[in-house]
């Protein structure tokens, strides 16, 4: 199968421009509809601009048309007019016109119903061309190149049958006299292709063919021109894909030295690819934000990570406004200023939320909810632009846009993702995920490594140390790795980010002060690492001491107390 190309387009609408009158999309709709041509009023059925609203919508609606006038009408010179329509165009223009041609006959007691002029054929033939549709025979090739620029098709003959079938036109008599099935040697020039026309590609043929100042859009200033080709400026395109998310799984490498993520590494790629956004969920320290940075980087993404806090608003996510500084020495001015978010949109960057449920989510994302779900949003902000006009700003999604005279566009790329990274351990914080996000979000959990990994891992960090660390190693694979008697055990697992921590730790303090015993670092270590994760669970308060009191027991009470400084534990 087969598709138009945008050079066929662009020959079909030289074609309209020269061959066409704008009643033509009238007839059309009438001829699809059924209106009978018919010198008797009783033969007249309803017929109005809902019905030519329906075919714009069909086959007048490029992709990414102005928000306020969507409809791209092709038929006539134009006049030095915009080709651009609004909704209210066929209840309008055409309206009228229908009123002024003889071609359409309206009902003379009801002014909904219709008939078409008797020997149809014969009123489109020999009146003035300027009046009713255009130099007959009109081309069905030009015609079916622009109605079915998006449809998939075998071949010209298959596009041609399919435009005479849909309007009826062996039905009213209109072949070979009013429109003709003959191939166009201009559109059999040009191969057909095998992909569909690209939404930008089409909307800077169609700018193309805009007046340089058309009149509808008179805010259009010189800025937006260019000289050599009519306005193509204002067509907005998404930033190019960087890199890949279908990737192969073999390019994600050694996942930047984590061990043991394999799994969630590929269930995360898996969806990213299908154009989901991600969230790890996982225990602390167990390399979520590490593995989010190495995705993106290992698939061709720049990122950008960002820390989420319980004070974030929509203001650190979709912006707002700020004072700035005058360019010309004044008084500072307000003026939107982006948040992480819309940020990272303008930069070309995937965004890496750490601690994503730190922020009451709701009172964060705000407007952002629509965007998650694919669909462009406006936000209530207008930006200053280079010439002083304050216009709203628009997350716009899509492959290509004409801008809006009002509209600050910021082209949302599909390769954009958001990439968070949730403890699962603490507790207080999820009830805070409404469902609203969680259903535009893949969560991908991570847990901690197999024993054996994780036991390597810790080794393998102590090897070559220039101190005896081997009794250290032993108490964290007890304490981070041994299920029946670690802090698994009490119910807070931490990741491999915490023992080595904790080896590093160990072996500064020791440089400094050799004379410090295994206990002591050890103390301090936990205090400075461990401790702060049980914030908030004086339920573990109990069970933390008694294994701390084991492990360090000369330090026991001191690092009892600062324990619950976190937790909040009150004794009875």
């Amino acid at each position: 199968m087969s598709y138009v190309t945008a050079d066929h387009v662009a020959v079909a609408l030289d074609y309209f421009a020269e061959n066409t009158h704008p009643a033509l999309l009238s007839v059309l709709a009438m001829l699809r509809h059924g209106v009978p041509s018919s010198v008797d009023n009783n033969d007249a059925i309803k017929f109005g601009s809902d019905v030519e609203l329906q075919l714009m919508n069909d086959y007048f609606r490029p992709a990414g048309g102005p928000e306020a006038r969507p409809y791209y009408f092709p038929f006539g010179t134009g006049y030095g007019y915009s080709h651009w329509r609004d909704r209210n165009y066929p209840g309008r223009t055409l309206h009228v016109q229908r009123g002024k041609n003889p071609l359409f006959q309206k009902h003379p007691t009801d002014n909904r119903r219709w008939t078409l002029a008797p020997n149809l054929p014969d009123a489109i033939a020999n009146g003035p061309a300027e009046a009713v549709v255009g130099k007959v025979p009109l081309s069905v090739p030009h015609l079916a190149a622009w109605f079915y620029r998006d449809r998939e098709i075998a071949s010209w003959k298959e596009a041609v049958d399919s435009f005479v079938k849909e309007f009826r036109l062996q039905e009213y008599g209109l072949l070979p006299g009013v429109f003709t099935t003959a191939p166009a040697a201009d559109l059999g020039g040009v191969s057909l292709s095998p992909d569909p026309i690209d939404p930008g590609e089409l909307l800077v043929c169609l700018q193309a063919r805009e007046p340089e100042y058309p009149e509808p859009l008179l805010e259009i200033e010189e800025r937006n021109v260019s000289t050599a080709s009519g306005p193509i400026a204002l067509v907005h395109t998404p930033a190019a894909a960087p890199g890949d998310w279908a990737m192969d799984l073999s390019g994600l490498g050694n996942l930047c030295g984590l061990k043991g993520l394999e799994e969630p590494a590929t269930r995360a790629l898996a969806a990213l690819a299908a154009g989901m956004h991600v969230i790890f969920t996982g225990p602390p320290g167990c390399g979520k934000t590490k593995l989010a940075a190495c995705i993106s980087e290992r698939a061709g993404f720049p990122s950008w990570t960002v820390p989420a806090t319980d004070q974030w608003t929509t203001f650190e996510t979709i912006g707002g406004y700020f004072p700035t500084p005058s360019r010309d020495g004044g008084a500072d001015r307000l003026d939107f200023l982006p948040g992480a978010v819309v940020d990272s949109i303008e930069k070309g960057q995937c965004l890496i939320i750490d601690e994503i449920n730190r922020a009451d989510i709701d009172k964060a994302f705000g407007e952002l909810f629509t965007l998650l779900s694919g669909n462009t949003v406006t936000l209530p902000y207008r930006r200053r632009s280079a010439d002083g006009d304050f216009r709203r700003v628009r997350l716009q999604v899509g492959s290509a846009v004409i801008e809006d005279v009002d509209a600050d566009v910021i082209m949302v790329p599909d390769w954009w993702r958001i990439i968070g990274a949730m403890n699962d351990a603490d507790k207080a914080s999820l009830k805070r995920l409404s469902m609203a996000f969680v259903r535009r979000f893949a969560f991908v959990p991570i847990d901690l490594p197999s024993a054996s990994i994780y036991e390597t891992m810790i080794r393998d960090a102590g090897t070559g140390s220039e101190f005896d660390v081997a009794e250290l190693l032993d108490t964290l694979v007890q304490l981070f790795v041994n299920a029946d008697d670690g802090l698994s055990a009490i119910g807070l697992p931490l990741g491999p980010a915490f023992p080595l921590s904790i080896i590093r730790h160990v072996e500064s303090e020791w440089r400094l002060d050799p004379t410090r015993s295994l206990e002591k670092v050890l103390a301090s270590a936990l205090e400075l690492y461990v401790v702060p994760q049980f914030q908030g669970r004086h339920d573990l308060h109990e069970a933390a001491t008694d294994f701390f009191s084991l492990l360090v027991p000369s330090e026991a009470e001191g690092l009892s107390r600062h324990l619950a400084v976190w937790t909040g534990y009150m004794p009875v």
